[in-house]
């Protein structure tokens, strides 16, 4: 009897260990998601820059420590030697004159990651209180963004990510996409689903993001050609966003096509460098070979899309100069602690000659 006593005793105790240890690893596991959640918290409305403070009532209210009445923001634009960038930065002075509390400080990160290092330190000393940063480097986000957060300045980064900012820009995958199977349907219609060569006009130093652009182009035109083009024959080149590389480099791949091939393809990371793919295809005497494919719908694309005789097929658009009507109200949220998604993407439409006038009225009478 002591026995089966003593043996019921000992598998109690243990029953009890194991809920005790049960308990222990959901608390830690509550404590691990909590704390992993904080860690993605954007900068700006997180713990760090708003407190409770007690009202009369006893109630707890919120003081948004970076709220004011007139903000210095910074915004360091891309280029200002491309004209889509023109157009992000024109939208952004529009929309902050237009909210009438804020003091823009202008940057050029001139398409170099030490640029925008530079400009970030300046934004710094200047006291800004939030940052509109366009730069085209991930190497050097990460710097950039530990000296905002340093400071506890909240970030919207265009179009290439920055670890901790709010992203604002294109839905690369999707507006990839878009542009491929537009001009699949094309080249099935007209060259009866035949593709010699593909030419993409890439951009890798700026990370995976704008590569789901090129993965989308590309995926969007082979899963819907008639005859898929096979690997040998897709030349992945580095147009380091430039129209001037992009000649180049197209330039020197074509000798490696052979002259014979009327049908090939070129998908581009964006307007200009599909300009710069045209000007080697003229440059070799191969206009008529080419059917181009890019992105943005800026104004510098549009004379090529409205030709009669167009190798431009189209592009898809990112309305740069509606860009400040999203940015400049999220940044004003971001700084006075309301809620703001970690991504603010643009809606895509793809332009070609046949629906361009719809959305942008006179575009082919330039």
């Amino acid at each position: 009897h002591r026995l089966r006593q003593s043996s019921r005793t000992l598998v109690g105790s243990q029953k009890e260990e194991r809920e005790v240890a049960r308990k222990g690893n959901l608390a830690h596991t509550a404590f691990v998601i909590v704390a992993s959640v904080l860690l993605l918290l954007p900068i700006g409305c997180s713990s760090a820059s708003s407190r409770a403070t007690p009202t009369a009532g006893g109630q707890q209210s919120v003081e948004c420590k970076t709220k004011k009445e007139r903000y210095k923001i910074g915004f360091a634009n891309l280029t200002e030697d491309i004209v889509f960038t023109k157009l992000v930065r024109e939208s952004i002075e529009r929309a902050a004159k237009e909210a009438g509390n804020i003091d823009l400080v202008l940057a050029d990160n001139k398409l170099d990651g030490a640029t925008a290092l530079a400009n970030a330190d300046n934004f710094i000393t200047q006291g800004v209180d939030g940052v509109i940063e366009f730069q085209t480097d991930e190497k050097f986000g990460n710097v950039i963004m530990d000296k905002f957060r340093a400071k506890g300045i909240p970030v919207i980064a265009i179009d290439i990510p920055m670890p901790g900012a709010t992203f604002f820009g294109a839905d690369n995958y999707r507006a990839g996409r878009l542009a491929g199977e537009g001009l699949a349907q094309w080249v099935n219609a007209n060259w009866g689903g035949q593709v010699d060569a593909i030419l993409m006009l890439e951009l890798p130093q700026s990370g995976p993001i704008p590569a789901a652009r090129m993965q989308g182009m590309l995926e969007g035109l082979q899963d819907n050609l008639a005859n898929k083009v096979p690997e040998d024959k897709i030349f992945h080149l580095d147009s380091k966003n430039t129209q001037e590389e992009a000649r180049r480099v197209v330039g020197d791949t074509l000798p490696k096509i052979p002259a014979e091939a009327h049908h090939i393809v070129a998908m581009t990371i964006n307007d200009g460098t599909a300009l710069g793919t045209i000007a080697a295809f003229e440059a070799a005497g191969r206009r008529g070979d080419v059917k181009v494919i890019g992105q943005n719908a800026d104004p510098s694309g549009w004379p090529e899309i409205c030709k009669e005789d167009a190798v431009y097929f189209g592009s898809t658009a990112y309305f740069p100069e509606k860009y400040g009507d999203k940015i400049i109200p999220a940044m004003l949220d971001l700084l006075e602690c309301r809620p703001v998604p970690p991504s603010i993407y643009v809606d895509h439409v793809l332009i070609t000659k046949d629906n361009i006038e719809q959305y942008y009225p006179g575009a082919c009478k330039q």
